[in-house]
């Protein structure tokens, strides 16, 4: 299907030790087009992150098969898995993930630098995603300089600033106030069309989940519904609140 960016089949994710078996994903199967914006919701311990981690290879499933692009990442040596996780893979955290010790500037240029490249590319890279962000002006300033959504926004132009395939975003809003939380979702939103970039962002939040196109529900590992956004964000943001409180009421 050359319109599919990811393919996720059984996928399943089993948590071991001396004591208990914990099953955190079970046999999930979804499908993300490409330029798709899709928000997972459920509550704590549902499997949000463990889906997200699994997708993104910060963590191995146990077992089943995540396709990204054509590729199945799990197939790849440790060399090649680092090289398609740079080129294909952003990844955005609640708590940003921002180095202190280096400047805005170098946070950001983070992935260019390992994956080597030239001085040149990196500098028009550089100014193409800080001025497309709004933030030029905080370049040089150290991360405990600025404020919790600009800092959100130096991971963001960090996440992107190598155009990835596929953008993951776990509860990028979680530590942020409400006018920030407007301003980064905003700014997500403008990356997916502006760089046609497929986007999945796990929260809580149903204001969080309107932005996107389509929203999927996960409860005890398993996705169990999903609603799709027509042209009203408003009925959307209503539609996500309504299901969100029959599951709490079920």
């Amino acid at each position: 299907m050359a319109d599919v960016l990811l393919t996720v089949n059984q996928l399943y994710k089993e948590y071991r030790n001396n004591f208990i078996d914990y099953k955190a994903l079970k046999g999930i199967d979804f499908i993300l087009k490409k330029s798709e914006f899709v928000a997972i919701m459920g509550p704590s311990g549902s499997g949000k992150t463990t889906f997200l981690q699994n997708i993104s290879t910060i963590d191995r499933p146990t077992s089943g098969v995540v396709n990204i692009n054509g590729q199945n990442p799990y197939l790849l040596n440790d060399a090649k898995l680092a090289q398609f996780r740079r080129s294909e893979l952003g990844f955005v955290f609640q708590d940003f993930n921002l180095v202190d010790t280096l400047t805005v500037e170098e946070n950001i240029l983070l992935p260019l630098v390992l994956d080597s490249v030239d001085l040149k590319t990196m500098n028009k890279k550089l100014e193409k995603i800080v001025s497309l962000l709004g933030i030029s002006r905080l370049l040089k300033k150290r991360i405990y300089e600025i404020s919790g959504g600009e800092r959100q926004r130096v991971a963001i132009a960090r996440a992107v600033i190598h155009e990835p395939s596929l953008l993951l975003a776990d509860e990028p809003t979680g530590n942020l106030d409400s006018k920030a939380v407007n301003d980064v979702m905003s700014l997500f939103q403008f990356i997916h069309k502006k760089f046609q970039t497929s986007l999945i962002v796990a929260t809580h939040d149903a204001y969080v989940a309107s932005f996107a196109d389509r929203v999927i529900f996960i409860r005890d590992g398993s996705l169990y519904n999903e609603i799709q956004r027509g042209s009203n964000r408003e009925k959307f943001y209503q539609e996500i609140m309504d299901t969100l409180w029959i599951e709490v009421n079920i």
